[in-house]
């Protein structure tokens, strides 16, 4: 096979070689040729066998979900906790669930690299019904669903576990998700990074006061609100995309930018920044979401596997988080020497007690009324205010089947 031929002749596995695995073999043939270097296994053969067990399953399923993401695998090849990107968490033990639980009736057809466009483009597919599901923050989806901006209002949320409450919740799904639906895609699977602030090398001092970002310049998604927020505050919010962020803050377009830690440090950009600062207003909520029009078209047995792939990631991803930030982002206190934001040389900001109250009262809903209240209006006062009342109930987060 040309193909074979073609992968054999790469001998360093380098990045771009298990891009193109992905996407002519499978998801599921990228990660094992990343488990072949000790096992004698050549990665053509690796491939050529997984790619016939796919092609297999594919043709006895009744349904394929053709799903799109910008990732690639095997960006941590020495992962203690995975290979994946973290954007991608979750994506392989939902494919396994998917066609576990529907006996083989589903194939998930995962394609790697931006086959299927970027974030923008392939969401806009989904929603119309053209690509069956995609990786996407819920920043991105929001400009095809918006009533995704209502989880953005700055510290609305609250902690990590205030998303997970939210995320198995009941009355969330019956109306966040629900409304999300209605605009045409259904998240399965949430992977919840709070985002830093990323600022360049060569800053004068720390930033752990608002007041520090004045003039500054930072890079900042499509996310209504994320830009209202850098608004708020005496910043130059600029969007950059993905793909320039690196040379942005390696040359100084941008002072800096406001990324969840995992992803900042997939790209590699975490090469260049000086000092990452927690004020975790907002989450990078990196989600699987798959198109309202494929998920009407399933027998509902079918559906009902779906789902259940879903839960069983997203007990996955929960299970997973604390693991993955502590022992291979390196963003925890008692992070290990070789995990990722440890072996380059930025500091690590954490604020104080006092010094966040100084960001949430520069953010806060009392301060800045005349300018959320329209937002509110525009995103779903509904949706924002069950996220806001569920997220910060204080109650145990359980695990449990949120669309039951």
């Amino acid at each position: 096979m040309d193909d074979i031929r073609e992968i054999n002749e790469l001998e360093n596995r380098s990045r771009r070689e298990f891009i193109s695995i992905g996407a002519k073999y499978g998801a599921t043939a990228a990660f094992l040729a990343a488990a072949t270097t000790t096992t004698g296994v050549s990665i053509a053969e690796a491939a050529e066998a997984i790619a016939d067990i796919e092609k297999a399953k594919k043709s006895a399923a009744d349904h394929s979900l053709l799903f799109g993401c910008g990732g690639t695998p095997n960006r941590w090849p020495d992962g203690q906790i995975f290979k994946q990107n973290f954007d991608l968490t979750g994506l392989l033990q939902l494919k396994e669930a998917i066609e576990r639980n529907s006996s083989g009736k589903v194939h998930v057809d995962i394609k790697f690299g931006g086959a299927l466009g970027g974030q923008g483009a392939v969401g806009r597919k989904v929603q119309q019904g053209i690509v069956a599901g995609s990786q996407s923050s819920t920043q991105n989806m929001a400009a095809h669903a918006p009533v995704w901006n209502a989880t953005d209002f700055p510290y609305v949320i609250g902690s990590v576990e205030n998303y997970w409450r939210m995320l198995f919740s009941k009355e969330v799904n019956d109306t966040l998700r629900k409304s999300s639906m209605e605009q045409g895609v259904i998240p399965l699977c949430v992977f919840p990074q709070t985002r830093w602030l990323e600022l360049k090398m060569g800053l004068p001092a720390e930033v752990r006061d608002p007041k520090q970002l004045d003039g500054l310049k930072i890079r900042v998604t499509g996310s209504k609100l994320e830009q209202t927020a850098f608004n708020i505050l005496p910043s130059n919010p600029t969007p950059v995309a993905w793909g320039e962020v690196y040379s942005a803050v390696k040359e100084g377009a941008v002072d800096g930018i406001h990324v969840g830690t995992g992803s900042v440090a997939d790209a590699g950009i975490y090469e260049v920044i000086g000092q990452l600062v927690n004020t975790e207003w907002m989450y990078n909520a990196d989600t699987l979401f798959i198109s309202t029009k494929w998920f009407n078209g399933l027998p509902p047995a079918v559906q009902g596997a779906v789902m259940e792939g879903a839960y069983e990631a997203q007990v996955y991803n929960y299970a997973i988080y604390e693991p993955a930030f502590k022992f291979q982002a390196g963003i925890r206190p008692d992070s290990p020497a070789d995990a990722a934001w440890n072996t380059v040389k930025a500091k690590r900001v954490y604020l104080t007690d006092s010094e966040l109250d100084n960001w949430k009262d520069a953010l806060s809903y009392e301060r800045n009324k005349e300018i959320f209240d329209p937002l509110i209006e525009r995103f779903g006062k509904t949706e924002y205010e069950t996220v806001k009342r569920v997220a910060n109930s204080g109650d145990s987060v359980v695990p449990r089947r949120w669309w039951l």
